[in-house]
């Protein structure tokens, strides 16, 4: 049974819509646009830290369904043994687990897209995910600890591409975790697609087919062997 907020009750996607559609009003003032990528603003500041938390929030919430906090636990390998109600203990440990379940790092084999007014970008918010790249580099996640904590010194970090990037990352988490698919499908938000020429076509699959599909994915932790399409009023994901 599912808990009371949760990615499986379109809790967790509800947020989200809710972040993305603040950022959007802020666009409409300053467009994502070149010469204003690292324009920051207390506007900005508060979506990063908004940001930032939602993540770091659905990470542990995802160790909660079908089973995977035992998996998790043998995937985190090397890292201190904890609790089962601990299995994501910070940041590392959730990229530790879900990277080698769901491949953040490269979207999970899929396109993440921003739709931009000045063209379309193609995002991997994941990308930088790893060590040593992630204590040595700049990118939305130090970004959004760097403000969080230190946010005096580095307000400026709160712009627009780190912005950008950290929905992304929030987006993204919405369309590979199982029971948020599910609920997408369900909401018509998610299409399944097959491949055509140089795209896509929608595919109709019977719900009882795709909840065995989604049962079997989990059951055997692999991508789910269905073509999916997400879009928002930001954001395009595809994957086959």
């Amino acid at each position: 049974m599912a808990k009371r907020y949760t990615f499986e009750n379109g809790f967790f996607w509800n947020n989200y819509i809710s972040i993305e559609s603040e950022f959007l009003k802020f666009l409409e003032y300053a467009p994502y646009h070149e010469a204003n990528l690292e324009m920051y603003s207390p506007k900005l500041t508060g979506l990063l830290l908004q940001i930032g938390g939602y993540v770091d929030s659905a990470f542990k919430d995802m160790a909660d369904y079908f089973g995977m906090a035992a998996i998790a636990q043998k995937k985190k390998g090397g890292f201190k043994k904890v609790s089962k109600n601990k299995v994501i203990d910070d940041i590392r440990d959730a990229f530790t687990v879900w990277e080698s379940i769901y491949n953040l790092s490269a979207n999970n084999g899929g396109d993440l897209t921003a739709l931009l007014d000045f063209g379309d970008k193609a995002l991997h918010p994941y990308a930088k995910f790893t060590s040593p790249i992630y204590d040595e580099s700049e990118w939305w996640w130090k970004a959004y600890n760097k403000v969080k904590h230190e946010y005096a010194l580095h307000y400026q970090k709160a712009n627009i591409t780190n912005v950008l990037e950290g929905l992304a990352g929030a987006f993204l988490l919405n369309v590979v975790h199982y029971p948020s698919i599910k609920f997408l499908w369900q909401l018509e938000v998610l299409e399944t697609v097959v491949k055509s020429g140089d795209g896509f076509a929608p595919y109709w699959v019977p719900k009882h087919t795709f909840d065995e599909m989604l049962e079997r994915a989990v059951q055997k932790i692999k991508p789910l062997n269905a073509g999916i399409r997400v879009e928002t009023s930001l954001f395009l994901y595809t994957r086959w």
